[in-house]
């Protein structure tokens, strides 16, 4: 009973989360109707020699979750429907559906977090303005990235949100009012065409002990 209930509250989170995505969006692949349990996403946190973890998430009928570590080029090919997963069973683009011109923005997402590149031998300039911590995103652009699942830096930003902040870090007016946040007083950009507050399935499930992990390429 308790497994028929859960896979009852997994299908009314997704109807619900469909819902409220703004009618641009509404199609996510060809394949939307099949994405109630298995998603490509992201995390800011540094993984695998990587300056963000790549994964493909699925959430087994009891809640919990099992992740599938992926290098940046495995993320990029199951997204663009180069490569059949899970999370893209159709081969669909993800990025030609969400409008995103580049998927080397995936290359970008360093720069949500730093000042500038960690390493030497790259003097690129991230977009955080964090004075007190140069290594993470100040407490105003927090509350940006909270528009897209992330409220801590080890939250996973998956599914429909991963590939709308793909697609608002290609605007350069989203880039400038993320990097001026912290000098507005928390002014948060709206990005362009998603102007909506919402969560894709159950984020506070996530815990240390809710996951499986394996890694592939």
């Amino acid at each position: 009973m308790k497994r028929i209930a859960s896979v009852l509250l997994i299908l009314f989170s997704a109807i619900v989360v469909r819902s409220q995505v703004p009618d641009e969006y509404l199609q996510f692949g060809e394949n939307v109707d099949d994405q109630e349990t298995d998603f490509l996403g992201f995390c800011l946190l540094p993984g695998s020699n990587l300056l963000e973890r790549f994964v493909e998430i699925h959430i087994n009928p009891n809640g919990t979750f099992k992740y599938t570590y992926l290098t940046m080029d495995g993320f990029v090919n199951r997204a663009a429907g180069r490569e059949r997963s899970a999370a893209n069973t159709k081969g669909a683009n993800y990025f030609a559906n969400f409008g995103i011109q580049n998927p080397g923005v995936v290359g970008d997402l360093w720069k949500l977090r730093y000042t500038e590149y960690p390493y030497h031998g790259n003097n690129e300039q991230g977009w955080s303005t964090n004075d007190s911590i140069p290594t993470l995103p100040s407490e105003a652009q927090m509350e940006i990235l909270k528009k897209y699942g992330i409220s801590r830096m080890s939250d996973y930003c998956y599914g429909i949100m991963a590939f709308m902040l793909l697609h608002d870090m290609e605007d350069p007016a989203w880039i400038e009012k993320y990097k001026n946040a912290s000098y507005q007083g928390g002014a948060v950009p709206q990005g362009n065409r998603n102007n909506v507050q919402f969560d894709v399935i159950g984020n506070e499930t996530k815990n240390g002990n809710d996951e499986e992990n394996t890694f592939v390429d």
